[in-house]
């Protein structure tokens, strides 16, 4: 299992977006509306669908003061990761974007499991156009695994992408909807000993080795409609070495998290 770890990442969700699209696809600027309306006892109801699994989250709003928001999930620990981010600290909203503190949560299928603190970052912006980088962090840390000790490190990066014209999910059909993305990119290396001689191997390159990509859809004065947390790995091969591991050498796992209803106050 991986170490439980501090991040300077920012993770939450969205709130306000622009009514106009531009030439070059995208959000426009100017007007700000409401991409997760704020009010009290405002409620989403989601399915949370991995394989042939489906499961059920309903997000809350339990208090507003201001700006700075709440929600709380049933069931407490949810199972879609934005569920899990939007509901484990404060947001708060300011300038058409979302702003907040709390955990990003995921399980590294069959690794161990991140636990990601979410310290004052973005992860949407609707005036900033198609493609712009919203928030970049990075760090290391080091976990044994059967008397390997794994260095990992990682860069966790959020971005707007254009907006998306029509999109349906259970609960109905939504017009020029928010898109962002949150992206995750990890690269492992450990230390073998051949003989006399010991030596790094990198277990995970960090090209092209975004472990984890989760794509999140916005519909205006309704909140979050669709979330899509792709989850793929691939480890190099180094048994000829004796390095054997105890994980899986490789996963590809897809998490769609639809609204199916709301309540809107």
């Amino acid at each position: 299992m991986f170490k439980k770890i501090s991040l300077a990442f920012i993770a939450i969700i969205a709130l306000t977006a622009c009514s106009t699209d531009t030439d070059d696809g995208g959000n426009g600027g100017g007007n700000n509306f409401s991409y997760l309306p704020l009010t009290t006892n405002n409620s989403w109801d989601y399915d949370v669908v991995t394989g042939t699994t489906v499961t059920n989250d309903n997000l809350t709003v339990s208090s507003v003061s201001g700006s700075n928001y709440t929600l709380t999930a049933n069931p407490a620990v949810p199972n879609g990761l934005m569920t899990g981010v939007l509901s484990s600290g404060e947001l708060t909203a300011a300038n058409g974007q979302l702003i907040g503190n709390g955990t990003l949560g995921f399980d590294f299928q069959g690794v161990g499991d991140f636990s990601i603190d979410i310290v004052d970052g973005v992860l949407y912006d609707q005036n900033a156009s198609n493609g712009s980088e919203l928030y970049s962090t990075s760090g290391t840390f080091t976990e044994t695994i059967d008397s390997y000790d794994l260095d990992i490190n990682y860069v966790a990066t959020t971005v707007q992408k254009a907006n998306v014209a029509t999109m349906t999910v259970p609960s109905g059909t939504y017009s020029n909807v928010l898109h962002s993305q949150l992206i995750i990119n990890v690269s492992i290396s450990t230390e073998i000993s051949i003989g006399p001689i010991t030596q790094t191997i990198n277990l995970l390159q960090p090209q092209n080795q975004d472990v984890i990509v989760v794509d999140n859809y916005w519909a205006q004065d309704v909140g979050l409609i669709k979330s899509d947390n792709q989850l793929d790995y691939s480890l190099a091969d180094f048994s000829a070495l004796g390095v054997n591991l105890p994980v899986p050498q490789s996963a590809s796992v897809l998490t769609t998290q639809e609204l199916t209803a709301f309540t809107i106050n």
